[in-house]
């Protein structure tokens, strides 16, 4: 009942300003019952088109076209707003009954995909649905079958996530971003991940020259991830030549549009004072800034800020705890400056087999300085026993970088 009263009261509110709304032929239609109506109503007040922007409007006129009227277009778009939460309370396990629903509906079948890979939790009238990778492929494979496009990037990324099906399936991942290109109007998440795919060399030879040209057609369309993909190709010189400042302007505006990565560049970039004055303060707030969209590079360099008081005050425990939290989220850098803080006792009680098992951590992620710290441990014995032929091995690896 609780669910349903806000719905209720904006159907008394819609009745009662109908008298005052009759030259509203969109509106006539949606209230006398045409469900195309009533999602169209509800897309002019999601999008504020001709309409004020009103999501709760939005989501009861969805609501409508997808509980009175079965709609599969009505029960996708209600669906995506008891996922987000938009104009309603937002439900992940309704979002997906509704998904079911309207199954057949290309959209509503790749929501449903992408919301049964990592498990949905219940309510209070449906059970929680376990992650179910299998049916996820399976369903994004039919999609790929009827040419859904967007299937084709989503499946790619499911297959290049996982380290084993990227192997095996490598010429596969590279025929779907292929075939995802054919679209109409290519997304710029297909050039980005096409040119990855290019930069890398997975099922296909590598190119980072044709990987340069993707990158700079979706920095064109300013999309800010392409845009910083293609700064970081011009800083490193790879399939053009080396063009700094170029880089630097790319770099820029993907900060202004908020892209955490390029927000951090901008403050390596305010700390070397280079293209900008120095100012180290500035820095600070543009690394606490990516670090607050958990940005793991920013994690670790707020921390090296907190550790040195570089641009503020110095706080060796805060450092630690964003040293952790970039480690925690798979940085190679943040796992070596976790390892250096239990080894030393930075911010946190010495514990030098917490070191060793981040710095295998930091290596197994391709952290030259891990390899070498671990080494250090290896041939020392602290934190573990002592091994002097992989400490060498460890060595020769840190070499090789």
């Amino acid at each position: 009942m609780r669910v349903l009263l806000p719905f209720l009261l904006l159907f008394l509110a819609l009745s009662l300003l109908g008298a005052e709304e009759s030259g509203d032929p969109l509106r006539r239609a949606a209230q006398s019952g045409d469900a195309h109506a009533m999602v169209r109503l509800g897309d002019a007040f999601f999008t504020g088109d001709g309409r004020p922007r009103n999501l709760e409007l939005a989501a009861f006129w969805y609501r409508r076209a997808a509980m009175e009227k079965k709609l599969p277009l009505g029960l996708y778009r209600y669906g995506v707003c008891r996922e987000f939460g938009w104009g309603t309370g937002r439900d992940l396990r309704e979002a997906c009954a509704l998904y079911e629903q309207a199954v057949r509906f290309g959209p509503a079948q790749l929501r449903l995909a992408k919301l049964l890979l990592k498990g949905v939790p219940g309510n209070k009238q449906l059970a929680p649905l376990p992650p179910d990778k299998p049916r996820a492929v399976e369903m994004l494979r039919g999609l790929c079958r009827d040419h859904f496009y967007p299937a084709f990037l989503e499946l790619a990324r499911i297959l290049y996530d996982d380290p084993v099906l990227r192997k095996s399936c490598a010429r596969e991942i590279h025929s779907l971003i292929v075939q995802a290109s054919n679209a109409e109007q290519v997304p710029p998440e297909v050039q980005i991940f096409h040119a990855k795919l290019l930069q890398e060399g997975v099922g296909t030879q590598a190119d980072p020259v044709f990987a340069r040209v993707l990158l700079e057609l979706a920095a064109k369309r300013k999309d800010p991830e392409g845009m910083f993909r293609f700064a970081e190709v011009l800083e490193a010189g790879r399939g053009t030549p080396v063009r700094p400042e170029r880089a630097f302007a790319f770099y820029q505006e993907a900060a202004e549009k908020k892209h955490p990565g390029a927000v951090t560049r901008m403050g390596d970039y305010l700390l070397e004072g280079k293209f900008v004055p120095p100012d180290p303060a500035a820095a600070r707030e543009r690394f606490r800034q990516a670090a607050e969209k958990a940005y793991p590079p920013a994690l670790w360099k707020l921390g090296w800020c907190f550790e040195n008081g570089i641009g503020g005050e110095k706080d060796p425990r805060k450092a630690f705890e964003f040293y952790e939290r970039s480690a925690h989220l798979g940085d190679p850098r943040g796992n070596y400056h976790t390892g250096r803080c239990f080894l030393s006792g930075i911010g946190v009680k010495a514990d030098p087999a917490g070191a060793v098992f981040f710095f295998r951590r930091g290596s197994a992620l391709g952290d030259r300085e891990s390899m070498l710290a671990l080494a250090d441990c290896l041939e020392s014995g602290r934190g573990c026993t002592r091994d002097p032929e992989m400490a060498r091995k460890a060595r020769a690896a840190a070499e090789r970088f």
